[in-house]
This record gives C-alpha cells, sequence and structure tokens, in this order.
C-alpha cells in the first residue's frame, strides 16, 4: 500500500512538476513576444520620426474652409507648402522648387442637377505677392462636369515663380462655377466666382 501511495505521490509531484514548467515556458513565451512587440514598436515610431524629418512639406492643418453653391459642397481640408518640391525645369529636368498644395473635397449634393466647376484651375494669390495658376499636369482632376450624388477628393498644385513658399501667412484662391440649364433656357443658367481667403500664419 505505501509503494501505491509513494508511486501516486511521484506521479503527482510529475504531474505538478510539468504544469509547471508549461507556466515558465508560458512566461517566456509572453515576455519574448514583449520584447519583440517593444522592438518593433520602437522600429515604427524611429520609422515615423525618420519620415517626418525627410518630410519637406509644412501643414497647416487648422487652414480649412467650407462653402456652397447651389447645389456643390466644397471643404478644403488644409494647406501645405515647401521651398523643397519636386518639380521639372523647362526642359524636363527633375528640380526642386516652392510650391503650395491644397486639400480639397467637391461634391454635388443634388439629385438631378449637373454643375460645371474648376478649382484645379483656380488662381492662387500669397501674401508674398505671387499670382499664379494650378499646375493642372500635377494637380488632381476636381473640375469639369459634377453630375448629381458625385464626390471628388484631391490636391491642388501651384507652383511659385518667385519662391519663398515658407515666408505665406496667408493665400488666396479663386475658381469659377457654373450651371447650364439642360432645356436651353438661358434665364435659368447661373455662374459663380468662389473667393477663399485662409491664414497660414
Amino acid at each position: 500500500m505505501k509503494k501505491v501511495i509513494a508511486s501516486f505521490l511521484v506521479l503527482l509531484l510529475i504531474g505538478f512538476l510539468a504544469a509547471c514548467g508549461n507556466d515558465v515556458d508560458n512566461i517566456q513565451q509572453s515576455e519574448d513576444e514583449k520584447t519583440k512587440a517593444k522592438t518593433e514598436n520602437s522600429d515604427d515610431n524611429s520609422q515615423e520620426e525618420q519620415a517626418k524629418e525627410e518630410d519637406i512639406w509644412t501643414y497647416y492643418e487648422d487652414a480649412t474652409w467650407e462653402g456652397t453653391w447651389e447645389g456643390l459642397k466644397f471643404n478644403i481640408q488644409k494647406v501645405v507648402v515647401s521651398d523643397e518640391a519636386p518639380g521639372l525645369d523647362d526642359d524636363g529636368n527633375e528640380i526642386t522648387t516652392s510650391a503650395v498644395g491644397v486639400k480639397m473635397v467637391v461634391e454635388n449634393t443634388t439629385t438631378d442637377k449637373v454643375y460645371n466647376t474648376y478649382p484645379d484651375q483656380a488662381t492662387l494669390v500669397t501674401s508674398t505677392g505671387e499670382q499664379v495658376d494650378a499646375d493642372m499636369i500635377y494637380s488632381d482632376h476636381l473640375g469639369g462636369e459634377i453630375h448629381e450624388g458625385v464626390i471628388k477628393e484631391g490636391d491642388i498644385i501651384f507652383y511659385l515663380d518667385r519662391g519663398e513658399a515658407e515666408s505665406i501667412e496667408w493665400i488666396k484662391l479663386t475658381w469659377s462655377s457654373d450651371y447650364s440649364d439642360p432645356d436651353g433656357n438661358y434665364e435659368n443658367d447661373k455662374y459663380e466666382e468662389t473667393e477663399v481667403k485662409l491664414d497660414l500664419k
């Protein structure tokens, strides 16, 4: 009987130690996972910091505006500037230059009308004395016919002639929109010139 009890205790002890071994393995595995996660988070953070350091744009997240005309809704979400923006010279060679970017959303909120609007052909005036038109090659296509329910979103890029994008304190944007009556009744045609001034600093 003593041998049976002793054997039972030995088996119980072995089972207990095996269970503890699993806990130790689990704890070790958990610690390894935490270390790996910390290393990955550290790598992600350093990559984000490096990306911020390498980012050539200055962001003005508070330079926003919302407006409507007829059934068109315009939403300027932010403005960015850079004196190191990529561009091309007259010979097609890559250069760095000064630029202003405007992120905009255009929405036709109607269910039955088609409008024409041209924010991607806007004119930009700056506090530094520049007046330039949007670069239609590098800007996203936000203009033209906007059918009912359509939402367009993108960036409008302006290359400056004299530079000093980082010195800009305010910008003014001007673009046109129109509505032509589908039945040809010219009295119902409408035209609008939108002008928006945004403080950057």
